[in-house]
């Protein structure tokens, strides 16, 4: 019975006590993942641990699901270098909402890799953790 709560209890990184300790935790997974070959799905039980409710619904829907961009990089394509590479700034936290850039990737990026990504994203805070919302790349 312990080892079945262990299996399918959420990921450290997704009960983290701070914005940041959420996203970073999980965009380590994400893009350890992502150069493994294996892509997590939106519905998987680790990106939903993650996910805002109101995200979670999202991907259900039929836009949701014909999102042509990886949602949680807001691309097509990715630099294996982002995995290592991972800084979170611009925290703003207002009660139960916060708002973030995460950067992924190297100041100065290997010959022919993509480079560094920003991403914005919205927080907010459901039964004491902090879920991802909405993610914008620019």
């Amino acid at each position: 019975m312990i080892s079945l709560l262990l299996l399918f209890s959420a990921p450290a990184w997704a009960q983290a006590s701070s914005p940041e300790g959420t996203v970073t935790g999980f965009y380590k997974w994400y893009l350890h993942e992502l150069n493994a070959e294996r892509y997590p799905g939106r519905t998987s039980a680790k990106v939903a641990a993650v996910s805002s409710a109101r995200l979670n619904r999202w991907f259900r829907t039929k836009t949701g699901r014909e999102w042509d961009a990886d949602y949680f990089i807001d691309a097509q394509d990715f630099d294996k270098d982002w995995e290592t590479n991972i800084a979170v700034s611009n925290v703003a936290v207002h009660g139960s909402n916060a708002d973030l850039h995460v950067t992924l990737g190297p100041k100065k990026p290997a010959a022919n890799a993509i480079g560094q990504h920003v991403l914005k994203i919205k927080m907010v805070k459901e039964a004491g953790k902090w879920k991802i919302d909405h993610v914008d790349g620019y």
